[in-house]
Parts: structure tokens; C-alpha cells; sequence
């Protein structure tokens, strides 16, 4: 009872920070959450948390790299692999053999074999802080990239030079030559497997789906799994678990291909549970931290051997140790910007310090740091372990300081106009994430119906563009699609396919709004465009007709014009018109005409589904803007005025949709 009741305080204290992190979005989620998990030992609850190392890796590493691999940039990662791998494989070793030499020189009260452990600890980025980052502070483009394919590789290669570093501590046993055959042939083979796995798994869901098992709650849970199985059949099987779990996620990547209702409702639930998973992971392993370090640090303070100013200091030392190092590993990259020829050393300098700011340590380097063994083989005491942790918690710290104020410094404040620019940007971005999802729940049966309330959220996004350019575009759209109607009325009223009455009544409609548009006079002429006595008396006879007679009249000729609009339309698409969004969006919304117009009174069955439809992609719609409203302004895209103007709206479309089902 007691473990459950910790378990929900620590999962009450993860939603806690997300609470606390939207009062003051200024400071990064972990800290708080390293706050709370502190806060959390000063209640009086009566249970002790003892780590399990293997059980750590299992359930933290394991389920966060497979995700890092899901979400990788593929194109990015091969078109950038040169400075990704200098950075990711040179960059980590070159790290663990400088500062694991550092670390001992500077603390001979941690072992060799231990410093290159926290030196591995120390190497890889983290990927969740890369990303944060890039939501608070405007990296160029180029160099997110780098950073993500880094911070996807470097977990793998500095984890496992910290099992290796680790192993060698416990074991009192270390052989260069064969650490690096290990290190190869268990590497080559976590990944072989890995790969082969995902096959497996692959080969499972389509026999599943075969069967008519497309219950996205089972194939939910086998995707949960997977990561889990893989880490610990890698382990069993004697190669390396993390980077099976890494190239598993990579390959799982290639997934999601061949859309269908099943597999894009599945996609949805996958992508809002993995985001549930990964922030709860995250956010417990920062808690875990807080609750270790109220007795590490007074294990620290009341420690002899060191004094309280210099365990500060050699946090501070170490952290520009680790980034200078990395500043300048990067001026020795010297990454050029594509094909352009090197620029100026200050604009070199700058780029490399960018890249090092960025180098944020985070879960990883807490995960690995919390999995060390509290004994060695023979029985005694992991040594220096709680100095290990403290150490790694300080860089994590300073590390995330100097990222969050110096890096907005280098790169310059943005204006007000450039901010209320980028606050317009992550609208369009949140209501164009609203029509992806959307999109990605088409099927044959709804295509009419998504297409409706697409488009009220791109008319939502032409809005927030207030481009003068496209406006004007959509105006001679406007126009264009009268002057269509208005020719295919002649035509058919020349043809005698349509009763003169209506004929001239429609054209009259028409050449008012074209007259008021344009002001041309040859359409003020027209008003009245009767020529022939013939046409007289056909007016005068159809003014006869019952009102029923004469809608039905008229719905014909709106029938035969909205589908002359549409071909005119789709001949634009295939022209390759500029602006295809706007004529998309027309071309969607006289399709609805169409549709209501060809459906008998009787096709009432048909109309309730359409409407049912509406009502239930109208709420998804309202779902996944409300999701995406709060991650943007959780991030810091999005201020506190510009959410209260969207859920102001969305609040404005629920009361709608309410009226509308009522």
C-alpha cells in the first residue's frame, strides 16, 4: 500500500510541474521537478525508494531512446551524418578518455574506472532538453538539426561506454583490446537485432490484422511493449539492449505508411500516448533525482574530504571543462554551411558556441549516473557514488542555466513585431497540426464532411496570415467562379436546357454582385436581359409555377453551374495554380453545394450520418486544437494572451456545436 500511494504522489508531483511550469513558463520543467521530487522527502511519507540499476535502464532508457528513434529526421540525419557522427561518436569518446583523465586528476577520491563512468554520463546531449530548447530560444535551423541527430546517437554511444566504464569499476577487470572488439561486436549485434525484431513484431501486427484484429486498444499495448521485450532480449541474448532499442525505433519510424481508418486511429492514439509516456518518464526520473539529493547533499556537506565551496566549484568546473571542450571540438569540425565557402572566424566562433550552449545534458546523463551499482563485486561500496550524482546533477543544472539566458544573449532578443510574428507562426502551426489530424482520419465515407470542417480552419489560418497578396488572389477567385456561372447560364439558356424565368432571374443575381465588384457598366446593362418576345412569354408562363416548381427549376440550373465551377477549378489545380490551398478550399466548399443539392428529401438516413460525422470530427477538430494549444504555450510559443484568444474561440465553437446537436 505504501509503494502505491508513493507511486501516485509521484505521478500527482509530475502533472504538478506541467501546473507550476504554466505560471512560470521562465523556469525549465526539470528544475521544477527536481524542486518537487525534494519537496517530496520532506513529507511525512513512510517509504524508502531503493533503485534497481538494471531495473532503471529497463524502464527509463529503454522506452525514451526507442522513442528518440520513432521521431529521428531521416533525411536529416543522412544529409548531416558527417557532423552528427563527429559529434555523436568522435565528440562522446574523445570526452570519456579527456574528462575521465580530468576527473581523477581533479577528484583522486573517484576512481579512474569511475570518472570515465561519469564522464560517459556526462557526454551524451539530451533530447527532450534539445527540444525543449528549441520551443525558448531560436537556434538556427541547420544546428537543431545536428543536435537532434546528436543527442538520438550519443545516448547510445555514451551509455554504452558507461556500462563498459561501469563494468570495469565493478569487476576490477579492463582490457583496451578487448573492450573494443566487445564494444563492436555487441554493438553490431544490438542493432542486428533490433532490426530483426521489429520484423518479428511487424510480421505479428499484419497476421493479427489478417485475422480482423484491428483493435487499436491490443495493438496499442504491442507497440508499448516492444521497447521493453526488445532491451530485454538484447540483454539476455548478450548484446547491447540500448542500441537495439535505438535502431527498433528507427525502423519504426519507416511505419505508418499505407494509410487506412484503422492504422490513422491508431497513429492519433500512438503519437497522444507516447507524448503521455515520455513526459511522465522524464518527469519521474527528475523527481527520482530530487528525492536522492537531500541525502547526497547532506552526504556531501558532512564529508570531510571535501569542502561545501569546493564541491560547488567543482560543478562549475566541470561544466565549462565539458562545454569548452565541446566549443572546441566544434571550431575543429569547422561545419560549413552546404557548399558556401568558410565565412569569417567571429562567424565561426559564434556558430561553434552555439552548438556548445546547446549541448544541454539531461535525462540520460541522470539515468545513467542513478543506475550505478551501490557495490561492487566483492562486496563493498560503489566508491564516490553519491559525490557521482551530485556531480552529474550540477553540470545537468548549469548546463540547462547557461542554455536558457546565455544562449538568448548570443543569438540577439527578437522585437516586438518579431514576436508577435512568431506568436501568429505557432497559431497557424497549432490549426494546421489540427488539419494533419484530421486528414489523417479521412476515409471514403467522411471524405465531405472532414473537408467542411478543414476548412473552416484553413479560412481560420488565411485570417491569421493577413496576406495582401492572397487575399487579392481569392478575390479574382471570387470573381472568376461568378463570371463562370454567369457563362454557363448563357450557355445553357442559349441551349434551351433551362427555362427562361429562372434563367434570367439567376443571371440578374449574378450580374448585381459582378457590377458590385467591379463596377463595370456592361453588367448594370444586363440587369434585365430579356431580348426576344419568345423569352417574354416563357418568363410570364414560368411566373405561373408553384413555388416548389420553381425551387426544384432552380436547383437544376445551380446543379449544372456548380459542377461546371468545379471542372473549371480542377483545371487550375492541373495547371499548377500558385496559391492551391485557396482553390482547394473552393473547390472543397462548392463540392458540399453539390452534395446537398443531388440528395433527394428522402435521403434522410444518408443525411444523418453526414451530420453525425460533422458533430464528431467537429469535436476531434476542437480535441486536438485544445492539445496543441496547450503544448505551445507550455514551450513558450505561445503566450498567455494568445491561449486565452484560442480557447476564447474554441469555446465559441463548442457553444455551436452544442446548438447545432440540440
Amino acid at each position: 500500500m505504501e509503494l502505491f500511494e508513493y507511486i501516485l504522489l509521484m505521478l500527482a508531483a509530475v502533472s504538478l510541474s506541467n501546473l507550476v511550469n504554466r505560471f512560470i513558463p521562465s523556469v525549465s520543467v526539470p528544475i521544477i521537478q527536481i524542486v518537487l521530487g525534494m519537496v517530496i522527502t520532506w513529507l511525512p511519507v513512510h517509504y524508502e525508494l531503493k533503485l534497481n540499476p538494471e531495473l532503471f535502464l529497463l524502464l527509463f532508457i529503454a522506452p525514451l531512446l526507442f522513442n528518440d528513434g520513432r521521431h529521428a529526421d531521416k533525411e536529416a540525419l543522412w544529409k548531416l551524418k558527417k557532423p552528427i557522427l563527429l559529434l555523436a561518436l568522435g565528440l562522446v569518446f574523445v570526452t570519456v578518455g579527456v574528462m575521465g583523465y580530468f576527473l581523477n586528476w581533479l577528484l583522486p577520491v573517484i576512481p579512474l574506472a569511475a570518472s570515465f563512468a561519469l564522464a560517459a554520463a556526462l557526454a551524451p546531449t539530451d533530447a527532450v532538453a534539445v527540444g525543449a530548447l528549441e520551443q525558448k530560444v531560436k537556434i538556427p535551423h541547420r544546428t537543431m538539426q545536428i543536435l537532434e541527430g546528436e543527442s538520438l546517437i550519443n545516448d547510445a554511444s555514451g551509455l554504452v561506454s558507461f556500462q563498459f566504464a561501469v563494468a570495469a569499476m565493478v569487476t576490477g577487470v579492463f582490457s583496451f583490446k578487448s573492450a573494443g572488439l566487445s564494444f563492436i561486436s555487441i554493438s553490431l549485434g544490438g542493432v542486428v537485432l533490433g532490426l530483426l525484431l521489429t520484423l518479428v513484431k511487424y510480421g505479428v501486427v499484419k497476421w493479427l490484422r489478417r485475422l480482423g484484429m484491428e483493435n487499436v486498444t491490443l495493438h496499442m499495448l504491442i507497440e508499448i511493449l516492444t521497447p521493453f521485450l526488445i532491451f530485454m532480449a538484447a540483454e539476455e541474448l548478450g548484446v547491447n539492449g540500448i542500441l537495439a532499442v535505438v535502431a527498433a525505433g528507427i525502423a519504426h519510424s519507416f511505419g505508418y505508411k499505407k494509410m487506412n481508418p484503422e492504422v490513422a486511429k491508431l497513429s492519433i492514439v500512438s503519437k497522444s500516448t507516447w507524448s503521455v509516456i515520455i513526459f511522465v518518464l522524464n518527469g519521474l526520473v527528475f523527481l527520482l533525482l530530487g528525492t536522492q539529493l537531500p541525502e547526497i547533499i547532506q552526504t556531501i556537506w558532512n564529508s570531510p574530504e571535501i569542502g561545501n565551496f569546493k564541491v560547488i566549484m567543482y560543478t562549475l568546473l566541470l561544466t565549462a571543462a565539458v562545454l569548452g571542450l565541446r566549443l572546441v571540438w566544434a571550431l575543429l569540425m569547422d561545419i560549413p554551411e552546404g557548399t558556401e565557402p568558410r565565412g569569417p572566424w567571429q562567424l565561426r566562433f559564434k556558430k561553434a558556441l552555439i552548438l556548445s550552449l546547446s549541448g544541454v545534458r539531461g535525462t540520460i546523463t541522470l539515468a545513467s549516473t542513478l543506475s550505478l551499482p551501490f557495490f561492487l563485486d566483492d562486496g563493498t561500496a560503489f566508491p564516490a557514488r553519491d559525490l557521482i550524482i551530485f556531480l552529474a546533477a550540477g553540470v545537468i543544472l548549469w548546463t540547462l542555466l547557461a542554455s536558457n539566458y546565455l544562449l538568448p544573449l548570443l543569438l540577439g532578443k527578437e522585437t516586438q513585431t518579431e514576436q508577435e510574428e512568431e506568436e501568429i507562426q505557432a497559431k497557424i502551426e497549432i490549426l494546421r497540426n489540427v488539419v494533419s489530424g484530421l486528414n489523417d482520419l479521412t476515409t471514403d465515407q467522411n471524405r465531405l464532411a472532414t473537408a467542411q470542417i478543414i476548412n473552416t480552419y484553413t479560412s481560420r489560418i488565411r485570417m491569421l496570415r493577413k496576406d495582401e497578396k492572397k487575399d487579392k488572389v481569392q478575390q479574382s477567385l471570387g470573381l472568376a467562379v461568378l463570371q463562370w456561372e454567369r457563362e454557363n447560364t448563357l450557355l445553357a439558356l442559349e441551349k434551351k436546357e433551362v427555362n427562361p424565368y429562372t434563367a434570367y432571374r439567376y443571371l440578374n443575381r449574378i450580374n448585381r454582385l459582378l457590377f458590385m465588384h467591379t463596377r463595370n457598366p456592361q453588367y448594370k446593362r444586363e440587369l434585365f436581359p430579356v431580348k426576344h418576345w419568345d423569352e417574354v412569354v416563357g418568363v410570364l408562363q414560368q411566373a405561373r409555377l408553384s413555388i416548389r416548381e420553381r425551387r426544384a427549376e432552380l436547383n437544376s440550373l445551380r446543379i449544372q453551374n456548380i459542377t461546371y465551377v468545379i471542372k473549371q477549378l480542377k483545371t487550375l489545380l492541373t495547371e499548377g495554380t500558385p496559391d492551391m490551398e485557396t482553390v482547394n478550399s473552393i473547390v472543397l466548399q462548392y463540392e458540399r453545394m453539390l452534395l446537398r443539392l443531388t440528395r433527394s428529401e428522402s435521403d434522410t438516413g444518408t443525411r444523418k450520418e453526414f451530420d453525425m460525422s460533422m458533430q464528431e470530427l467537429a469535436r476531434v477538430g476542437i480535441q486536438l486544437e485544445r492539445d496543441h494549444i496547450q503544448s505551445m504555450f507550455e514551450t513558450g510559443r505561445l503566450s498567455r494572451q494568445g491561449m486565452k484568444e484560442m480557447k476564447r474561440d474554441i469555446l465559441f465553437m463548442e457553444h455551436d456545436l452544442r446548438e447545432e446537436t440540440s
